[in-house]
């Protein structure tokens, strides 16, 4: 049995083509338009495996734009997954992990917990912040005229983000409670018109890494899963993003984990999820 999984993104298209026992082929299709996105990352998936429209069972379909897409693409049947659901079941899936807290590192960022019962899994929407991709988008925009993800890291990996950033070290001249003197105590605390655009850069990644961070180990303290986060999505494939969510989860006594592949996760499991439905009815 073979499903394919789409992951509707704002710009791009993740696409998976996955079996009952593994995944085949990944890709990604960048397009504004829904319907183009999703019928080239379909197109792009059956000619690279060689396969005819007849040899897939379903389209599972998951994110933002799948509204306006049509019931069926190639004669395939669509299927709308949830997203919260598709962001649980993959990222569990890739982390290999039976129970985890699941972060969806976007445009925004979402807090996802999984658990696997006698019955299935049971994912639950914990809550998010609006802090993610898009905001490094936008402020990277103002800040420092950078209109891509890649160009905005560039530039921040040559920065220090203490020299803008307030540490608790600046204000106490040493550590406090868990937080040592390295610790950020004020985010832009020490902006300054002689601050360089590099260290600029480093401290907006620093911020939107710690907002992260910080809001997923306590969403996932809640439900006893703080040495089980795993960070998926867009953002988890940038190392400095990685690093900066990181650290607030260490310093608090978490652990996070970024599997292979973590762009895929949310098609992934939107596929997983059309397959066990499939799978019942045709063992029912």
């Amino acid at each position: 049995m073979l499903v394919i999984g789409l992951d509707m993104g704002g710009t791009t298209t993740k696409g998976v083509l996955v079996s009952e026992s593994e995944v085949l082929r990944k890709t990604v299709v960048v397009s504004s338009d829904p319907l183009a996105a999703a019928a080239g990352t379909v197109g792009r998936i059956l000619h690279e495996a060689n396969l005819g429209v007849g040899d897939v069972n379903a389209i599972a379909a998951s994110g933002g734009r799948i509204r306006s897409l049509p019931r069926k693409l190639f004669g395939i049947q669509l299927v709308e997954v949830d997203e919260i659901e598709a962001i649980g079941r993959g990222g569990a899936f890739l982390a290999g992990l039976d129970d985890c807290v699941v972060v969806s590192g976007g445009t925004g960022t979402a807090v996802v917990e999984v658990r696997k019962l006698s019955s299935g899994y049971h994912v639950k929407h914990l809550g998010g912040t609006g802090v993610g991709g898009g905001t490094l988008l936008g402020l990277g925009k103002l800040l420092l005229d950078r209109s891509s993800v890649e160009s905005l890291l560039e530039v921040a990996s040559r920065g220090n983000p203490k020299n803008v950033d307030l540490t608790v070290g600046d204000i106490v001249g040493g550590p406090i409670g868990k937080l040592s003197a390295d610790a950020t105590a004020s985010n832009f605390g020490k902006l300054s018109d002689d601050n360089r655009v590099e260290d600029v850069a480093a401290a907006l990644v620093n911020m939107i890494g710690q907002v992260i961070g910080t809001v997923s180990f306590f969403a996932a303290k809640s439900v006893g899963l703080e040495d089980r986060i795993v960070f998926i999505g867009g953002l988890a494939s940038h190392r400095l993003i990685v690093e900066a969510v990181r650290r607030p989860i260490e310093l608090f006594g978490g652990t996070l984990l970024v599997p292979n592949d973590p762009q895929y996760a949310t098609a992934i499991g939107a596929s997983l999820k059309l397959l066990s439905s499939l799978t019942s009815l045709v063992r029912g």
